[in-house]
């Protein structure tokens, strides 16, 4: 079952119903275009698209493609089925399930850009929640969590929603963030913990005001914490920084204490109970490998990609960096060719392969560069016969197939891109060149 939806109540209302149904649940981005959202649930073979109502009009055309059926489910009247009518609808225990049966499908990227969907099994979806709300956040009756972050995204679905049903917490759901409003929300509703990626700190931080009185801990992810950042935090948010690492197939893994001053740079901390993570073959520096009872069971119909990403019972992360005797975990870098764009991993090939359709670009790259906001920008470099006039066809080009956080923001011409002697983009030359 696909199910497409905001960070409002029906998400959760849904997202748990088909769970105890026995149902394997895909949820699906809202701002995916119309044409990747077909793609995506024929490539899943939903047989089911649930969705509120801001996206029942992109679910009627999915559904209309596919032959899936849609269920629109309203938060007032309406609609198949209502938030009320449901509550109202007798009871039902739940079915009982073998704990490796699958119970979500979440959307990921690969090295090549080439999306992906891992498959996590209940236990593995309890295991995640269970680290997060003890080990982690130390979650207690009483906690409120704000819910901004995208319940269709890994973190958002898994650390807020997962996490604060097994702690015994309240969720304060935001359709959508904004800094402003964020804080004054949390002050209204005494929300305790706030987990956000980098960008929406950073805002958060920006606007005026104390302090929240009731928060206690704040938890970023998603992306690198930008240097300064976490001065900004304790002084005008929460003096109690974490961060943690991890990642859509396998999570959490690591977490530390952000000091003041933001500790030593790709430092994301020591790995939590029952995690191993390790550098391939034991090199002092290399890509890290990593193993947890939260592993994926695999990516949805293709087996080779899930052959390519294991070693054992090891993840390969894509992730570069070195592991220190006691278990501290630095990043250096990413051996994939992702950009990490306000929380997002946004697959480089994807873009370009959008953008070398276009019959006037003879090719492109794309990269990421150092953003104050966003952590790193899209950028999209190409050669064009055309020069700069083809860029407002690739600009629409961009926002009829891709998610508006993976559309490229700048846009640069040139008469040719900087290759390495077999052929190879010199991407970190690029990079260099755009700051």
């Amino acid at each position: 079952m696909v199910l497409l939806c905001g960070n409002g109540l029906v998400f959760p209302i849904v997202y748990y119903g088909a769970l105890r149904a026995g149902a394997v649940v895909a949820p699906l981005s809202p701002s995916l275009p119309v044409a990747e959202l077909i793609r995506c649930v024929r490539r899943l073979r939903a047989r089911l698209v649930a969705c509120d109502e801001e996206c029942a009009d992109a679910a009627a055309a999915a559904a209309s493609d596919t032959g899936a059926l849609r269920l629109l489910v309203t938060e007032g009247g309406g609609g198949d089925l209502s938030v009320g009518g449901l509550v109202d609808h007798p009871g039902r225990e739940p079915r009982p399930l073998p704990p490796e049966q699958p119970a979500v499908i979440l959307p990921t990227s690969g090295s090549t850009g080439t999306p992906k969907h891992a498959v996590h099994s209940h236990a593995s979806l309890l295991g995640n929640a269970a680290a997060v709300a003890f080990e982690m956040l130390g979650l207690q009756q009483g906690d409120v969590q704000l819910g901004a972050l995208p319940l269709a995204h890994s973190f958002g679905l898994s650390a807020v929603l997962n996490a604060s049903l097994v702690g015994g917490a309240s969720v304060v759901l935001m359709r959508r963030f904004d800094a402003v409003a964020a804080r004054a929300l949390m002050e209204r509703e005494r929300v305790t913990v706030l987990q956000a990626v980098p960008t929406m700190l950073s805002r958060l931080t920006a606007t005026q005001g104390p302090p929240p009185s009731r928060l206690r801990l704040c938890v970023v992810s998603g992306a690198p914490l930008p240097p300064g950042l976490a001065t900004l935090v304790h002084e005008r948010l929460c003096a109690n920084l974490v961060e943690r690492y991890g990642m859509t197939e396998v999570s959490p893994l690591t977490m530390r204490r952000v000091p003041r001053h933001g500790g030593p740079p790709g430092d994301v901390g020591q790995p939590l109970s029952g995690v191993v993570v390790r550098t391939v073959d034991g090199a002092g520096e290399g890509e890290l490998e990593a193993a947890a009872p939260t592993m994926f069971s695999g990516y949805d119909g293709d087996a080779e990609a899930t052959s390519a990403a294991l070693r054992g019972r090891f993840l390969r992360t894509g992730d570069l960096g070195s592991v220190a005797g006691d278990g501290r975990v630095t990043l250096t870098g990413r051996l994939k060719d992702v950009i990490v764009r306000g929380g997002h991993k946004v697959p480089a090939r994807q873009i370009e392969r959008v953008i070398e359709a276009h019959p006037d670009v003879v090719e492109a790259a794309v990269v990421g560069v150092p953003d104050p906001d966003l952590g790193e920008e899209v950028v999209a470099v190409l050669v064009s016969p055309r020069g700069d006039g083809v860029i407002d066809e690739l600009r629409r080009l961009c926002a009829a197939q891709l998610a508006r956080y993976m559309q490229p923001r700048r846009w640069y011409v040139l008469g040719s891109l900087p290759r390495t002697s077999s052929g190879k983009v010199r991407k970190q030359e690029l990079r260099t060149g755009l700051r």
